[in-house]
């Protein structure tokens, strides 16, 4: 097709938007929340929020002399898991918009985010990204991970380091 036509044709409005969320104590995700409440308004989307909550390392205790109780891991797990579900929900009660899901995911964040992307028919996925240089960079950032393979638009909001 003509570039100039393509260019001038109004795109598909965003039904679904996706905000991955890091409840990390240096994260700051408000700006990225800022930005897909924007987008979820301008389009009358539904806006979803997750955050991805990953199993801690489990030690091999054959080798381990601490010999620690693996169910304390798994305990910790759950709390840190309860403790995002309670922030989520207090979140998504905070914003002035009425169709909000979330939910607290097990799994990387990546795959989490990938995974529900895809069964829930999302049309964008905003994240937020501090730009690390360095060796933060060569390793790759779940921002980065989620751009490269996500089947739908990706909005990346550059966050405050």
């Amino acid at each position: 097709e003509d570039p100039v036509e393509l260019a001038n044709r109004k795109p598909d409005p965003y039904r679904h938007i996706l905000v991955a969320l890091d409840f990390t104590p240096h994260s700051s995700h408000a700006l990225a929340l800022a930005r897909a409440l924007e987008l979820v308004r301008l389009h009358d989307s539904k806006l979803s929020l997750i955050h991805a909550v990953e199993n801690s390392f489990y030690p091999d205790l054959g080798y381990d002399p601490l010999m620690i109780d693996p169910g304390e891991f798994a305990e910790l797990d759950q709390q840190i898991h309860d403790q995002a579900v309670l922030r989520m929900e207090q979140l998504a009660k905070s914003l002035d918009y009425a169709d909000v899901q979330h939910d607290v995911l097990w799994g990387t964040p990546k795959s989490a985010v990938l995974s529900y992307a895809e069964a829930q028919k999302v049309d964008l996925i905003v994240v937020g990204s501090h730009g690390r240089h360095g060796i933060a960079k060569l390793l790759g950032s779940t921002a980065v991970a989620i751009v490269h393979s996500a089947r739908c638009d990706v909005f990346v909001v550059r966050l405050a380091e």
